[in-house]
């Protein structure tokens, strides 16, 4: 069965019988082998096998769902979440270029092992590092942890996270680990208590008291907004096109395809990422990209050392832009190096949606209305 199937029937299995109790059930984590009320469409959505519109779109029309306002909501926080970082990639460049970091580094090494004094924080490192997924609130007890109660740099964590999640969106997990430290919503911080805890997983970890450290984190650089991003569309201006795997949305790409000579598709090796990804990560990337250029004949995945001499003598070249993120950096350092033109195709969904992502999320939840309208309008339009 194909990804694209795969991610189907995960969804209308989940739409069908289990959003409805999706406000009331989505804060509980039963553990990894108990049934879930949330959806684990995350690693589909990251890799974009279904788009977060596809989500709303069906919710509100194919299926119709009553209860559905908190479930639609938590799609546009991913979406918001993808904006906010649009509007400024220098936050992603701060953090990918922080290399003085001062910590134990003993104890760092007893965390990210699952070695730590704290059998319920182990107990998720595992877990992580097994399943290459956690339950959203799990991932906010354990940022909270890793900070407060280990005093462990934020940077570390998030990075412990790309490794391991299948999910490792560079905007949702970057910006989660920031709002859990207080820098996202300035002086706002996440601490749990042990009655959270042990309500929240089921009675699984039974604390007597969570003991954190008084840490006040400070941004140390200016984030500026940016609108170099609102400066592109999706329509062909080369014939020659490059992809990533962390859009890979058939039903929409498979016309856009068809009208270039050539489409390549890259998927960067640890020794061309800033953060190293675990063998299992890499592996389900692969074959997602696999299963993908199985459905065309002119899609051909190229190895990221072959880019150079696939593009000696072709100057002008399209992009399926893959967001702030490993990617970006490495097709930008690539036009630099060589001296390409580099054109960026954004849907005109993401580009309408991410310009009310300028404020926080309230600001953002007050202009839904409008984007769903236009989600509603390009579907109409394109039939999908």
């Amino acid at each position: 069965m194909s990804f694209l199937l795969k991610a189907q029937d995960i969804w209308e299995n989940f739409a069908k019988y289990k959003i409805n109790d999706y406000a009331k059930l989505r804060n509980f984590d039963f553990g990894p082998n108990n049934e879930s009320s949330v959806s684990k469409l995350s690693p589909f959505l990251t890799h974009r096998i279904l788009l977060e519109y596809d989500l709303i779109h069906d919710t509100e029309s194919k299926y119709k769902v009553k209860n559905s306002t908190k479930f639609i909501e938590e799609i546009f926080w991913r979406v918001y979440w993808k904006g906010w970082m649009e509007n400024r990639p220098k936050v992603w460049q701060n953090f990918i270029s922080e290399k003085n970091l001062d910590y134990d580094h003993e104890l760092y090494k007893s965390a990210v092992n699952g070695n730590t004094e704290l059998d319920f924080f182990n107990s998720w490192v595992h877990e992580l590092r097994k399943y290459n997924y956690l339950h959203n609130h799990t991932r906010m007890w354990f940022a909270s942890t890793w900070i407060f109660n280990l005093g462990l740099p934020w940077q570390l964590g998030a990075k412990f996270f790309f490794k391991y999640l299948f999910d490792g969106d560079a905007a949702s997990n970057l910006l989660s680990w920031r709002w859990v430290a207080g820098l996202q919503t300035k002086g706002k911080q996440y601490l749990f208590s042990s009655s959270n805890l042990r309500k929240f997983s089921n009675n699984r970890f039974n604390v007597e008291k969570i003991i954190n450290k008084q840490i006040f984190l400070e941004e140390s650089n200016q984030i500026p907004l940016e609108d170099e991003i609102y400066k592109n569309n999706m329509d062909p201006k080369s014939d020659n096109l490059i992809m990533f795997e962390n859009d890979l949305h058939l039903p929409t790409l498979k016309n856009l395809i068809c009208r270039y000579k050539k489409v390549f598709i890259i998927l960067l090796n640890n020794e061309q990422r800033q953060i190293k990804l675990s063998e299992s990560v890499l592996k389900f990337k692969q074959e997602l990209v696999s299963d993908f250029v199985e459905h065309f004949d002119k899609v051909e995945q190229i190895d990221p050392h072959s880019l150079e001499d696939t593009f000696k003598n072709i100057n002008q070249i399209d992009i399926i832009y893959p967001g702030v993120g490993e990617n970006y950096d490495f097709i930008v350092k690539f036009k630099t190096l060589n001296n390409k033109h580099i054109f960026n195709l954004v849907r005109d969904e993401d580009l309408f949606a991410w310009k009310f992502a300028k404020k926080g999320f309230f600001k953002f939840k007050e202009n839904i209305p409008k984007i769903n309208q236009r989600i509603f309008e390009n579907y109409s339009k394109n039939n999908f």
